[in-house]
């Protein structure tokens, strides 16, 4: 199995975001709105080429537009196969929402109605980890939103037909995942969750978080375990969760979802270690040492000689060595 991208690293990326300052400018042919391009691209079955771009600030951006995606040519070819969809987040964009007391009614007006707007494509940035520094970005998704592609910027590529070369590199990628998504949708039962389990193998680990609201599924399709898989999506679902309880400030349910699958009787016994591993990161964050250290040492005997034990092992040991000082050692906080 994939290693598992950390909750606390996704939420990391999505404090970043909120660090975004900056109408959505889009070209023609390129629409400023993600769920439109997305009912657009469920129509008529397409993908999409998602363009994250901050034009007054990441210094490439307007050039890609004016070289290749403005470009008549580009527009024509492309759209036979993606909806185009860009989102821009300049400086501008936030300061024609951030108007003051002695602005007109009209200013005030204008700063309210552009806001909703504003909101969702941040919201949107947040949903694909784009960060506010990283621009441009360039994203190929299937019709769902699971992303394929991720297109970094090649000062290289500087006219509509190499751009268009690029995308027909990422061809077979997503011919593929949009296979793998025909399966998940047509089957049902064991036969479902093991669809979903190829196509969560088959996405990018830096997006396979895009596709949690599948996870939970497990017990519904197959609460015989039938497939082997129940513990492993039972892990993924609580890294899910547990994310949106950390990204709401709340690290005590965070705790308890990770710990909720330990019980269940379908985790591995390595599945049980990183659950409880990360239930005593998330202990740290608040200061709950007592149980940081519990959760610890029962991850520690879940697997004594799995990959992570070393690790694992090392944190309890400089734990105990600074606390030495203080006369408390981890078996102390037991």
């Amino acid at each position: 199995m994939k290693r598992i991208m950390s909750s606390v690293v996704i939420l990391a990326v999505l404090v970043v975001l909120m660090g975004f300052v900056g109408c959505s400018s889009a070209p023609k042919g390129w629409l400023a709105d993600y769920e439109e391009g997305q009912q657009l691209a469920s129509k008529n079955g397409k993908d999409m080429l998602l363009f994250f771009s901050s034009e007054d600030t990441d210094g490439v951006s307007t050039q890609l537009k004016t070289n290749i995606f403005d470009t008549k040519d580009f527009i024509d070819a492309a759209s036979k196969d993606y909806v185009l969809v860009h989102l821009d987040y300049s400086d501008s964009r936030m300061a024609a929402v951030q108007v003051g007391e002695d602005a007109t009614e009209e200013q005030k007006e204008a700063a309210e109605a552009a806001m909703p707007q504003l909101e969702k494509d941040i919201a949107t940035a947040m949903n694909f980890s784009v960060a506010g520094g990283a621009m441009p970005v360039m994203l190929l998704t299937t019709p769902q939103g699971y992303v394929y592609g991720n297109i970094p910027y090649d000062a290289a590529v500087t006219t509509p037909e190499q751009f268009l070369t690029v995308l027909a590199d990422n061809k077979e990628n997503g011919d593929k995942l949009k296979s793998l998504v025909k399966a998940v949708n047509s089957s049902t039962g064991v036969a479902k969750l093991k669809a979903i389990d190829e196509l969560y193998e088959a996405t990018d680990p830096a997006y396979s978080y895009l596709l949690s609201d599948l996870y939970g599924m497990g017990p519904e399709l197959d609460p015989n375990n039938e497939s082997g898989l129940r513990g492993k999506y039972a892990m993924l679902d609580a890294y899910a969760k547990a994310t949106e309880a950390l990204f709401t400030g709340d690290a005590a349910t965070a705790i308890q979802v990770m710990l909720a699958p330990v019980e269940d009787g379908f985790c591995s016994d390595v599945e049980k270690q990183e659950l409880l591993y990360q239930a005593a990161y998330f202990c740290s964050l608040i200061g709950d040492s007592a149980n940081m250290f519990t959760y610890l040492n029962q991850a520690l005997e879940c697997a004594p000689e799995s990959e992570m034990a070393a690790s694992i092992k090392m944190t309890i040991d400089a734990y105990n060595l600074a606390n030495e000082n203080a006369g408390v050692t981890a078996e102390g906080m037991e």
